[in-house]
């Protein structure tokens, strides 16, 4: 994903914040799925395109929008379940 931004929205940004007082663990694993964003069967995130769901944690799954023209990626959604996982 070398060139590629993610985004974070307000909600997303605040689940973050979230997860990262009650797990450093699990900051640390949806931080890095955040930053190696890829489709699991091996076909990168610049053919995804469009609205699309992607678990990065055990517990934490995200509504991304990817934009492969401007090489970003919107976080528009974080769904977090503590202790789902654990």
């Amino acid at each position: 994903m070398k060139g590629w931004r993610v985004w974070l929205q307000d909600q997303p940004a605040q689940a973050m914040v979230e997860i990262s007082k009650a797990d450093d663990l699990l900051f640390a694993l949806v931080t890095a799925a955040l930053v190696t964003l890829d489709d699991r069967a091996g076909s990168p995130v610049d053919d995804w395109g469009d609205l699309r769901s992607a678990v990065l944690a055990p517990s934490v799954t995200a509504e991304l929008f990817v934009n492969p023209d401007e090489r970003t990626i919107d976080v528009l959604r974080l769904v977090w379940v503590p202790g789902l996982g654990a």
